[in-house]
């Protein structure tokens, strides 16, 4: 085998495993406040879902 072509192989992982990690870290960076503020959103809502279902309940 060329040592060469050993050399490319590499070189193209490494760059795609270090391109991959920092596309990730940017991607967690923009989105992870919008993503926790949609899913405390989302526990409000059930929250008040089950409130309303024991209200009714006890009706």
């Amino acid at each position: 085998m060329n040592v060469e072509v050993l050399i490319l192989f590499l070189n193209a992982t490494l760059v795609t495993v270090v391109s991959s990690i920092v596309v990730i870290a940017i991607l967690r960076k923009q989105y992870l406040p919008v993503i926790r503020e949609l899913e405390k959103k989302e526990e409000q809502e059930v929250n008040a879902d089950d409130e309303n279902k024991h209200i009714k309940s006890n009706i």
